[in-house]
């Protein structure tokens, strides 16, 4: 009888010794080709990104669309916060008290002396890099007993990642440190890169780190940002811009030909040439003065001198629409809409699509991104391997893109018609909490429960016996009609 053999197990120092893991299943796919990355491999077998991390951190300095639409990408995913909620599904007691360690959690990391950032904050600063460099790396710290206690934004432009896909380095003024990936078995040397297959508490121990990527085929180490397609015409604004710099620098003098007709150029002559508009720039008013000299004969042998411009006079103008294409392109490739970072658009017959712009860039852009930090987060700080909280999740502050007063017609509609209560009004327009009877009171006879909230006008709740809309249908026809001869008649005798 032949023996199994094991493919993949961790050896592991515990309370009970040290025990052997066999992973249970494993990845069948191959990795990323050694021989593509042998060649790349930096120091201490660090992968070298796509682009260079520096120059995507510092194109933010240098495009101001490409800047203002990662910050308020940025801003709109993270910067409203985070709120911890009660899972519906939890049964019994237990939230408060997870509630109170995440409470102790965030007031660790916002008293830490390394900064004066709020949770939030540093979560939106990490969400910034993720958009302008393609990935948002957190530094967690843990106390002895191996419970999470500080929480930091590291630059991502500063790190790089291991080969092993276990191991990050950050690497600033010729000095590095090393950082585990978050909630893996193993320690990695902070100082030296060195690493343990146990995972061990100690002064040596690096901290670890959550990566969250912007998905690309191209690397299982890095992502790339939304921006990197658009690359030609972040360069194409750059180079307008500077070509009019240099145009106004000039004293908006535009570029000449001098032609000289029926004579050799001497030396002397084309140095008074050169010399004048070389010296134009200081001096934009300054006179030349061309002798030219007269020769015997007809018109057609005389000498002739001319200024021949060689550029349109207006360039702003020339390039107006080149910019406004490339700036289109820009906020194409970032998914925001013109509106969102101060650029109105208006439509070729007047009108705005300012609303549903804004909806799809919610939908498509501001959700799934708020979704993937909440599942980052919660699996690492508020699950097994962070804090174990078992009653309670994260939850991202949702940005609002409702039209109020469309929202204020159709509820309107809803309370004539009886079928929601004033507290699942307040409820939906988030206004302060009411009286519990003032929120349980109905528009219409007492009728069964509503339940809570409108469900975005979409999920009204069936009462017993159909919605009370249809069980007072025509009572309320009867009251709107004699409403409005009412006020037919109260008109007619304002207006006697």
């Amino acid at each position: 009888m032949t023996r199994p053999t094991l493919t993949q197990l961790w050896i592991t120092e515990g309370p009970e010794g040290a025990r052997i893991r066999k992973a249970d299943s494993i990845s069948q796919q191959l990795p990323d080709d050694p021989f593509t990355y042998s060649k790349d491999a930096g120091e201490g077998g660090l992968v070298h990104p796509l682009y260079d991390l520096d120059q995507l951190a510092a194109m933010l300095e240098g495009n101001t669309l490409h800047a203002r639409c990662a910050k308020q990408k940025a801003t709109d995913v993270a910067g409203r916060g985070f709120e911890l909620r009660v899972k519906a599904d939890v049964a019994g007691g237990g939230a408060a008290a997870d509630q109170a360690k995440w409470s102790t959690f965030v007031g660790a990391v916002e008293e830490d002396e390394r900064g004066d950032e709020s949770f939030a904050q540093r979560i939106t600063q990490a969400h910034q890099d993720f958009e302008s460099i393609g990935w948002a790396t957190l530094e967690v710290g843990r106390t002895t007993d191996r419970t999470p206690d500080g929480l930091w934004h590291v630059p991502s432009h500063t790190i790089r990642a291991h080969a092993d896909g276990r191991r990050f380095a950050q690497k600033r003024g010729g000095k590095a440190v090393w950082f585990k990936r978050f909630g893996i078995e193993g320690t990695v040397h902070k100082d030296t890169g060195a690493w343990d297959p146990r995972t061990v508490a100690g002064d040596w121990t690096g901290n670890e780190l959550i990566v969250i990527r912007n998905y690309t085929p191209r690397s299982s180490y890095y992502g790339l940002p939304d921006h990197i397609p658009a690359l030609s015409a972040i360069a194409g604004w750059r180079a307008q811009a500077e070509f009019n710099i240099r145009f106004f620098d000039n004293n908006a003098v535009p570029s000449y030909a001098v032609i000289v007709e029926g004579s050799d150029v001497s030396p002397e002559f084309e140095a008074k040439i050169l010399d004048h508009f070389r010296t134009i720039k200081g001096d934009p008013h300054r006179t030349i003065v061309i002798p030219v000299p007269g020769v015997p004969g007809d018109e057609a042998t005389q000498v002739k001198v001319r200024f021949e411009k060689l550029s349109v006079d207006v360039k702003d103008a020339s390039f107006r629409l080149y910019k406004q294409d490339n700036a289109l392109e820009i906020c194409i490739s970032h998914g925001v809409p013109p509106y969102r970072v101060g650029w109105p658009i208006v439509g070729s017959l007047g009108g705005s699509t300012a609303l549903e712009m804004t909806k799809i860039y919610n939908d498509s852009i501001v959700q799934p991104r708020q979704e993937l930090w909440e599942q980052r987060l919660d699996r690492a700080l508020i699950g097994a391997k962070g804090l174990a909280l078992t009653t309670v999740e994260l939850k991202a502050k949702r940005l609002d893109s409702r039209d109020m007063a469309a929202d204020i017609t159709a509820t309107q509609a809803f309370w004539e018609m009886g079928v929601i209560t004033k507290g699942a009004i307040a409820r939906f327009y988030n206004l302060a909490d009411l009286p519990p009877e003032i929120a349980a009171e109905y528009y219409t006879a007492p009728a069964p429960a509503v339940a809570p909230g409108l469900g975005g006008f979409g999920g009204l709740t069936a009462m017993d016996g159909g919605l009370i809309a249809k069980r007072w249908n025509a009572e309320v026809r009867e009251l709107t009609e004699l409403r409005k001869r009412l006020e037919a008649i109260v008109e007619g005798r304002a207006a006697a």
